[in-house]
């Protein structure tokens, strides 16, 4: 097995998380930013961070499809893909409160 296949097959557990982890520094940070502001850029990010996650869990999903006669892999890429679909999730709902909440009220 090749590096970048081990890569995507740990996309999810390690992207998402990440994703998750700078999400949560910048909802720390940006309300400061944002009171009085028209736009929300905390929003924005939320959404490219869902996708982000989305989309390693679509890639652990791949590489863990392609084994065959390899399990212990195969369910690390779907373990790991599972983890990204969480973790978007979670994401999705912190998003999904900067559209409820204003910055000044964070």
């Amino acid at each position: 097995m090749g590096i970048w296949r081990l890569l995507a097959l740990l996309a999810g557990l390690g992207v998402g998380p990440g994703i998750w982890a700078l999400s949560t520094q910048l909802g720390q940070i940006l309300p400061y930013a944002e009171c009085g502001a028209s736009i929300r850029p905390s929003t924005f990010l939320g959404a490219a961070g869902v996708l982000m996650a989305l989309a390693s869990a679509w890639m652990s999903w791949r590489a863990a499809a392609g084994l065959r006669g390899q399990e212990a892999l195969r369910f690390t890429g779907q373990l790991s893909a599972l983890m990204g679909l969480l973790v978007a999730f979670a994401l999705l709902l912190q998003t999904a409160a900067t559209l409820v909440i204003s910055a000044c009220e964070r």
